[in-house]
């Protein structure tokens, strides 16, 4: 229950990143495996739960079930939360590279370039 309470409040720092004024938006949801202390955790493992269509997540072939190994050049397994939101808060134009492994085993990186959110 504490992981997935985590979980909800990391996510829901991210959603309110990339929502919030001129910050980019990619189209994406992740799911996470924290511990640790609250206000700070340490990412065990980041999957993508949402993929939106038409987003540059989508357009770049990331889809549901894909784990995030790393972020601009970061490993998240080990990162603190708040370092990773920080890597993520993008303005709309600026790119975010991120290095992917689908369920299968095949890690692929890709570049996003944030938009403005269409909500």
């Amino acid at each position: 229950m504490k992981r997935f309470l985590l979980g909800l409040l990391f996510v829901g720092v991210l959603i309110q990143q990339v929502s919030a004024g001129e910050k980019g938006w990619f189209g994406f949801g992740v799911a996470v495996e924290l511990e640790g202390f609250i206000l700070n955790p340490t990412l065990k493992a980041v999957k993508l739960d949402t993929v939106e269509s038409k987003s540059p997540a989508a357009e770049k072939g990331i889809a549901v079930g894909d784990e995030v190994l790393q972020v601009e050049g970061t490993d998240v397994p080990g990162s603190k939360a708040l370092k990773l939101k920080a890597l993520m808060q993008k303005e709309v134009g600026q790119t975010l590279r991120m290095k992917l492994k689908r369920p299968n085993g095949e890690s692929y990186s890709v570049t996003l370039t944030a938009v403005k959110s269409p909500k």
